[in-house]
Parts: structure tokens; sequence; C-alpha cells
């Protein structure tokens, strides 16, 4: 289990995360629900150990590691002059087979830079490059923008999959629906902290809620 134990984050003087808790059992597909500057990014950016905080967070009753976790962000960088190929050269995966073919279904043009590559074909390279990690703890900070109607169905496959290995994962999206689609529990992020744990049967009261 991932377990966030009072967790708080401040800049200038301003808390963005307030003693914040929150558990995750192995194989949970859990979605984050927030207004902008509601805190998603940094909870993300505090699990993934990449910024400083007070509390706790473990996995297995065990001290977080970064090593431990897959980030794929909302921006993603790329080099401009490397390849599609080049990128995810850097990568190892113990499921060849599976990315290989995850990649055919992207239709990705490996051979070209990056630079010549839309938005939402940076993401779905990311990602393949996130799936290549193959970590116990996936996070997605909204994974669906730039990416078209069929990436988007892809994308579903991927989160499934990653919920039949047992894997935590851990979703942001403005796109309420897709949260629907993918998600065992859904949490309302506000003031900093967690208000609200809906599951899938109470995800209908999520319906009246704007961002």
């Amino acid at each position: 289990m991932l377990e966030i134990k009072n967790v708080s984050v401040e800049f200038k003087n301003q808390k963005v995360l307030n003693n914040l808790n929150l558990s995750i059992e192995e194989g949970c597909i859990l979605g984050i629900l927030g207004r902008n500057g509601a805190g998603k990014t940094t909870l993300f950016e505090s699990v993934y150990q990449s910024l400083p905080f007070s509390g706790n967070i473990t996995w297995k009753n065990e001290r977080l590691q970064r090593k431990q976790i897959s980030y794929l962000e909302t921006e993603n960088y790329f080099y401009p002059y490397i390849t599609g190929e080049e990128y995810l050269s850097y990568f190892s995966s113990k499921k060849e087979n599976e990315i290989r073919e995850i990649i055919g279904k992207f239709n990705l043009p490996l051979e070209k830079y990056v630079q010549y590559y839309s938005s939402g074909m940076k993401k779905k390279l990311a990602l393949v490059g996130m799936l290549m990690l193959n970590k116990p703890i996936n996070i997605l900070d909204e994974p669906f923008n730039g990416v078209d109607f069929e990436g988007v169905h892809l994308l579903y496959d991927i989160i499934r999959q990653l919920k039949s290995e047992n894997k935590v994962v851990i979703i942001s999206s403005h796109i309420i629906e897709t949260l629907f689609h993918t998600c065992d529990k859904i949490v309302l992020l506000q003031n900093g902290s967690i208000q609200t744990i809906y599951n899938k049967e109470d995800f209908s009261q999520l319906d009246t809620l704007r961002f």
C-alpha cells in the first residue's frame, strides 16, 4: 500500500498542501480532481520526491523511494534533435513484446526527430517511455491532454493493463469522463487536503462539479 501521511508543502509562507492524508492499495486506479491551484501537481511532485515536504510517504511500510515511481508530467521536455527511437533506447523493459505492440498501436514515427512531433505524439512517446520503466507506482498528470480520440482509448487500455499487473496508478484530469472510465476511486482535493473520496458507485455525484 502507498500511504501519504500528514504531508504539507509551503511556498512563500502559503500552504499548498495541508496535512494531506491518503492511502492507495495495490492495483488501484485513483483519480485526483481539483481546481487549478488546488495542489494536484504539488502532490505528485511530493510523491515523486522532487520538492521538500513535511510528513511521511511510504510504500509497503517502508519509506518511498523515487526509483519506485514512473511520472508522466503534463508537459514533457525532449531534446529537439533526438529521434523517438533514440529516446526510447534510454529505457529498459522486462516486457519488450508488450511495449512493441503498444508502439505499433500508437503509430509513432520513431525515425523522425521529436521536434517534428505533435503535442499528442510527444505525449504518447513519453507514455511509452514511462511504461518501459515498469515501476510499481505510476503518476499520470493530465495524460489525456492533446491526445486524439484513438489515443484516449489506447490510454484506457494501458491503464487497465497496469491495474491487471497490480500497480498503483494515480491520474489527474480536467475531463471528468476520462476518470469515470478508468478509476476505481476519485478524490477531491481542496484547500490543500483531501475533502472527499468517491467510490465507483458514487461517481454520479461528481457530475455536478465544475473544474
